[in-house]
């Protein structure tokens, strides 16, 4: 036997016991807090304003008939206030856009800001709560880069006054007790007028002392919704402003630079202009953008006939409305296909890629000068992009 083994310390059988009880008690303690109910949910407020009776849907279809319109649903008050109300109701309206056949989405959204002695607005009365409000939009709407404009509303409850942004229209108002704001997304000319009327409808279903009340008329229905006009600026000249492409490269022009050739009488191609809007307008372009030669020669070679052939061809790419848009578009045109080298001389800016093309912008025009023919023939290749400057170079000429 090891005399110096150290043995378990020997713990009283009370102090186990005492341990034990301590153990369950606690478990039944965790059992009791876990099993607690849940605290009952806030009573609504009695005759409480609700924003989607006050702005229901049938308000936002009589204002955009025929368009859809979606239900976002109401939004409670915080629970810090006491018995709840539906503070806000949200729709969303699909209108059409004046710049394509898409729609889009705007929204239309009532806020009861006020009711009663709601604590959330603290001392004052209503009166005093809705002054308050209107100074604070009005200092808020001195910041320029904000772009507020704030204009007292007549006609609509005991006082009211419109807020006017790029992208949205405010109208707070005030009956009695009760302060709203109803807001519509930017639309058009028409959305000033919605936002007033959804205002004073929602104000006529609310009377001070007694709660909500059933509107003494329906909201004024409109014929129907205004289109926003597209006031894009049209990057593309009008279609009788473009220039004759075959005129710019006469047969006589072609022969000047392949006099040893047969020319056969060009091909003439036409084009359109597509102005892109709610409904989208194409201009047919009355003269020809693109002409197109086949040349022809026989020649002796080793006692054998063989056919060398190019083809010539002139297109007018784009007519611009302004000095910015033809330059935008040659810079774009200028990463699209095969690298391209700068060519001095022809118009404001041109340059020339490996198939031998041409590009000029001068002013708002630009063009296109082609000779094809030689790709797997290096003298043939060569022979067509000599020409194809010469051939650029009496084309530019012409333009003013």
């Amino acid at each position: 036997m090891n005399p110096f083994r150290t043995l378990a310390p020997i713990r009283p059988t009370w102090l186990l016991l005492l341990a034990g009880a301590v153990h369950v008690a606690a478990l039944a303690q965790t059992a009791t807090v876990t099993a607690s109910p849940p605290a009952a949910p806030s009573p609504m407020a009695a005759n409480a304003p609700d924003a989607c009776r006050l702005m229901p849907r049938a308000d936002i279809e009589a204002l955009f008939p025929g368009r859809p319109v979606t239900d976002k649903g109401p939004t409670l008050s915080p629970l810090s206030r006491g018995p709840q109300y539906a503070e806000s109701c949200a729709y969303v309206v699909r209108l059409p856009s004046p710049t394509s056949t898409l729609d889009f989405a705007r929204f239309a959204n009532l806020t009861v800001v006020r009711w009663g002695d709601s604590p959330v607005v603290g001392r004052g009365t209503a009166k005093d709560s809705f002054a308050s409000i209107r100074t604070a939009r009005e200092r808020v709407a001195t910041d320029p880069k904000l772009s507020l404009r704030i204009e007292p509303l007549a006609g609509v409850g005991e006082e009211a006054f419109m807020e006017t942004s790029a992208h949205r229209v405010a109208v707070y108002a005030r009956k009695g007790d009760l302060i709203v704001s109803a807001s519509l997304d930017a639309y058009s000319s028409q959305t000033p007028g919605n936002a007033s009327a959804l205002a004073r409808q929602a104000l006529s279903r609310w009377q001070p002392g007694t709660g909500m009340v059933a509107a003494a008329a329906p909201i004024a229905t409109q014929a129907a919704v205004e289109v926003p006009a597209d006031t894009r600026v049209s990057q593309t000249a009008p279609a009788d402003q473009w220039p004759d492409a075959c005129a710019l490269m006469t047969p006589e022009d072609v022969k000047a630079v392949f006099p040893d050739m047969t020319i056969a009488a060009p091909v003439q191609f036409k084009g359109k202009i597509t102005h892109e809007s709610r409904e989208n307008r194409i201009e047919e372009i009355p003269r020809p953008i693109g002409c197109l030669y086949n040349l022809r020669r026989t020649d002796t070679l080793d006692g054998k006939r063989v056919t060398v052939s190019h083809q010539v061809q002139m297109s007018v790419r784009n007519l611009a409305s302004t000095p910015a848009f033809s330059q935008r578009y040659f810079e774009v045109s200028k990463k699209v296909g095969e690298p391209k080298t700068p060519v001095a001389g022809l118009g404001d800016e041109a340059n020339i890629d490996i198939l031998n093309r041409i590009q000029i912008r001068k002013g708002l025009l630009s063009m296109e000068v082609r000779v094809g023919g030689g790709e797997r023939d290096a003298a043939l290749h060569a022979v067509a992009r000599e020409r194809v400057n010469a051939l650029a170079a009496r084309v530019a000429a012409k333009l003013p």
